[in-house]
């Protein structure tokens, strides 16, 4: 079930019919009072901070250490949405003759899918 906080749901309250709060319920985890507050600030900050630069490379790092590579094409609030160019450097001369690798088109214009929260670095490459 999904519940929009921006539109309420009548009568029986934000959470739907019969909900009381948390009873009744095992709770697995929840945030303590200002990490909403503190989240939408970053979000904001990370939002003003790339917006300008969108249709310009950059080099991201995630959280988890992954790095990409690519041209920031849009971005929604949740998620950052980059274009790589996956064919980039594979043909400079490093495979000669019939060696060389197949690659198809697909291959060559894909765009990735980040999680905004998940973003350590974001580096404007030249």
């Amino acid at each position: 079930m999904y519940t929009n906080p921006m539109h309420p749901q009548g009568p029986q309250g934000q959470y739907g019919q019969g909900h009381q709060g948390n009873q009744g319920h095992h709770v697995l985890y929840q945030a303590d009072g200002n990490y909403q507050h503190m989240m939408r600030q970053k979000r904001d900050t990370l939002m003003h901070a790339i917006h300008p630069h969108m249709g310009h490379k950059v080099r991201i790092t995630t959280i988890d250490g992954h790095t990409h590579e690519g041209v920031l094409i849009n971005s929604d609030g949740h998620h950052v949405y980059l274009h790589v160019d996956t064919h980039h450097g594979h043909n400079q001369g490093h495979h000669q003759g019939q060696h060389r690798p197949i690659y198809t088109p697909a291959q060559y214009n894909q765009i990735i899918t980040l999680v905004l929260f998940e973003l350590l670095v974001i580096l404007l490459l030249a």
